[in-house]
């Protein structure tokens, strides 16, 4: 066998030899691809679900902030002529609370033999950042029954809550108000903690029962009473009620 017949033989063997099998080299190489690629999948399906997690939390949180907003706004259009509207400020960052008293019904079923108060309030939550904005309903029976209590968590992560009330009368936005007149309006501002960053969500609620918006105190549509104002004093009869000769239209609005 000659030279080059030799060198034939040898690449025939070793072509026979790569045929069957892959040596260490392009299997180390050939895993360290896969590694690879698997990484970068892996990177890309994480991502995704952070993506996907961050969109489900803004989604939930925008829900409730709407909701919070929703239910404020149909209480303060739903509120009686003879309710009233408070705004106790808390101190010591639990921003404002909103109380409404003989208010309409918004967990606990509707009753006619007591007094509803509603109460927005923000108390702080231990182990949590920042606090948790809760309703709280409460019945009182006329008759001496138990009280009712029932307390609703809102949302958390509240660093500040802020009402004030529009006094159409002087034209001033007050932070509190205990004035047995509704305010025109309410205005909401929200500071909510997400993550790093702060949210500021703010709301106007008009009040239908409230002050006009010239200043004017509504009437009782039933007995045509000024709210507030005790019957037969100056200036307060309309025609068909309370005046010389005219019939009284029942007794003092209670506060």
């Amino acid at each position: 066998m000659g030279r080059w017949g030799g060198l034939s033989f040898m690449a025939a063997v070793t072509a026979e030899r790569r045929g069957r099998a892959f040596t260490l080299i392009e299997v180390t190489l050939g895993l360290s691809i896969l590694i690879l690629i698997f990484g970068v999948i892996f990177q890309l399906v994480q991502f995704a679900l952070i993506g996907a997690n961050e969109a489900t939390q803004q989604t939930r949180r925008s829900r409730e902030v709407d909701g919070l907003f929703a239910l404020v706004r149909q209480l303060c259009l739903d509120l009686p002529f003879r309710s009233q509207v408070l705004l106790e400020p808390q101190g010591q960052g639990r921003g404002t609370d909103l109380v409404l008293s003989n208010a309409p019904s918004a967990i606990l079923p509707e009753r006619y033999d007591g007094t509803r108060v509603l109460r927005l309030e923000l108390r702080k939550t231990p182990g949590e950042t920042g606090s948790t904005l809760r309703l709280v309903e409460v019945f009182l029976p006329r008759e001496g029954a138990a009280t009712q209590t029932n307390l609703f968590p809102l949302m958390r992560e509240i660093t500040d809550l802020k009402w004030w009330a529009l006094d159409t009368r002087d034209g001033q936005e007050k932070t509190e108000w205990g004035d047995p007149i509704k305010p025109a309006c309410l205005r909401l501002e929200l500071t909510r903690r997400q993550g790093a960053r702060r949210e500021v969500f703010r709301g106007v609620f008009w009040i239908p029962t409230g002050l006009g918006p010239g200043g004017s105190v509504p009437l009782d549509p039933t007995t045509l009473q000024m709210q507030g104002v005790p019957p037969g004093t100056p200036g307060t009869s309309t025609p068909g009620g309370s005046g010389p000769g005219g019939p009284s239209p029942g007794g003092p609005v209670p506060k």
